[in-house]
């Protein structure tokens, strides 16, 4: 059998929408095929709801229109020539459609599970997944002895842990990885440049390993972390532990009695991002929510002026709400409201 028939025909397809664990698969070799092999690929419409191009991209219907939900009738698997043919042909008249993809086709590996609901994913329901990722420092002495089993090598642990695990993706970061106090070293760098840009060897204690690396006591490892959730479990996850993030925020800000509604995005209204809240503390009404990067806090009140309260800092402000750069800022500026409104 060919390469063809493996993963650029219909039949590869037709098979590859037997199992998930085939889909993950058939990605696999399409990307081997266009990004190490450099072939030309031909371009696919799946499911009306991922799009395969000649590059060796999986990518994934978003927003709206999604063309599954628009052609309830739309073939499973089809050329993206016939699929725009059929488009043509099957739009009233009146209207011209146009789709949008991600690069990001968010399809889970099929080994994984959603850690809200504890289901799995197949081929029907994996178009619903919504990935959070994140990076986190993370300790390997706790590996080193789990469930009796010594996992030595940072090999052992990405291959018993982090890649057979239910709950998210993990993999280490390929530059720099590892980091260790006894790694540091003060040893002063010269510059053909001049003393000026001088620089310490290695003054955290970072190392690129091998995974046949022995873990060190004291070792640390920078890890990409993926989860996969259902869109519905998504918005739960997102909107309990928003809710106690800024529940913590405001108690550490001194306030007592606080409660939080649940309400709009007032900056994005998509539906992967954290919704806002409307905060009573000890009978003050604030909302709050994220803009980004920043957090945004409102209240009206006449005896408080935000642009007057906070005139010394960088940050966006007006009279009835200003931007805080993280938890701490956001911290020191409720502390300083509560103080004022006792």
């Amino acid at each position: 059998m060919t390469n063809y028939f493996l993963y650029d025909s219909h039949t590869a397809f037709e098979h590859a929408l037997t199992s998930l664990k085939s889909l993950n698969e058939l990605i696999e070799n399409r990307h081997q095929a266009g990004y190490i092999r450099h072939e030309k690929l031909q371009e696919w419409v799946i499911l009306g709801r991922f799009s395969f191009d000649s590059c060796g991209n999986c990518m994934k219907y978003i927003d709206s229109p999604i063309p599954a939900e628009v052609f309830p009738k739309l073939p499973q698997i089809m050329t993206q020539d016939d699929f725009w043919r059929f488009v043509e042909l099957f739009s009233p008249t009146d209207k011209k459609y146009s789709f949008t993809c991600s690069m990001n086709s968010s399809i889970p590996p099929s080994y994984l599970i959603c850690p809200e609901c504890k289901t799995g994913w197949t081929v029907g329901n994996c178009h619903n997944a919504v990935v959070e990722h994140k990076t986190e420092l993370v300790s390997l002495e706790r590996y080193t002895h789990h469930r009796c089993v010594t996992l030595e090598t940072l090999n052992d642990v990405m291959n018993t842990l982090w890649n057979t695990g239910y709950g998210a993706v993990w993999r280490v970061q390929s530059d720099k990885p590892i980091r260790n106090d006894k790694y540091i070293d003060h040893t002063i760098v010269d510059s053909d440049l001049g003393r000026k840009y001088q620089w310490q060897k290695n003054e955290r204690g970072w190392i690129t390993p091998d995974v046949s690396y022995r873990i060190q006591p004291g070792d640390e490892a920078m890890v990409n972390i993926w989860t996969y959730r259902h869109h519905n479990c998504h918005r739960q996850y997102l909107a309990s532990t928003e809710k106690k993030y800024f529940l913590d925020i405001f108690t550490e800000a001194g306030f007592k009695n606080i409660t939080l509604a649940e309400t709009q995005n007032e900056y994005c209204r998509c539906d992967r991002c954290a919704p806002w809240y409307v905060v009573c503390a000890d009978n003050h009404y604030f909302l709050i929510g994220w803009r980004k990067r920043v957090i945004n806090i409102e209240m009206d009140s006449p005896r408080i002026d935000f642009a007057k309260l906070f005139a010394t800092e960088e940050t966006t402000k007006g009279s009835n709400n200003i931007h805080a750069w993280g938890r701490k800022k956001c911290i020191e500026y409720l502390t300083t409201i509560k103080n004022i409104l006792k």
